[in-house]
Parts: structure tokens; sequence; C-alpha cells
């Protein structure tokens, strides 16, 4: 687990914008994102903004998460999840 950053704001259609603390956040698309008890809540879906100040949407797994995580100001983290198989070369 890795910390991604902070909820900032949501939608009512079950998007999350998080503040990122990371300096790449684009290498992190399609990752899973946790909250501080270790559950999984959602997936980042995109990256928007300027380059300086950019924010990562989630799309969270339940649409009441939303209100919860910002009105609380909770830290979010990711994993990074291992491929499984083989690797071809060649």
């Amino acid at each position: 687990m890795r910390l991604l950053g902070i909820a900032e704001n949501y939608t009512r259609d079950g998007y999350l914008v998080v503040k990122p603390y990371v300096k790449n956040p684009l290498r992190l698309m399609y990752l899973d994102v946790l909250d501080s008890a270790g559950r999984i809540i959602g997936r980042i879906i995109d990256i928007i903004g300027k380059v300086e100040d950019p924010r990562i949407i989630v799309k969270l797994v339940d649409r009441d998460l939303g209100e919860f995580l910002t009105s609380r100001r909770e830290r979010l983290y990711y994993t990074v999840t291992r491929r499984r198989g083989r690797k071809y070369s060649g």
C-alpha cells in the first residue's frame, strides 16, 4: 500500500476527485484504490487538470462512499497488482 493522496470532491455518479501526493500519476492508471483500513473503494480511471496540479478520478465501488471520504478528508492509498502468467520473449 502506497499513499495516493486525499479525497477532495465527489460526484453523484459515483466518481471521486483525489489530489495526488505522487510525482507521476500517469503510471497509476487502472490501479485499485484503498482507504486507510485497507478496503478497496475503487479504481483510477482518469487524470485531469494541469501538468503542475493534476487531479485523479476514481470510480467508486459504492456511490455512497464519496460523501463519507470527502467529509473526513480521508487519505487514500493504491496497490500495484502483479500480473499472473508467463512473460513471452521474442
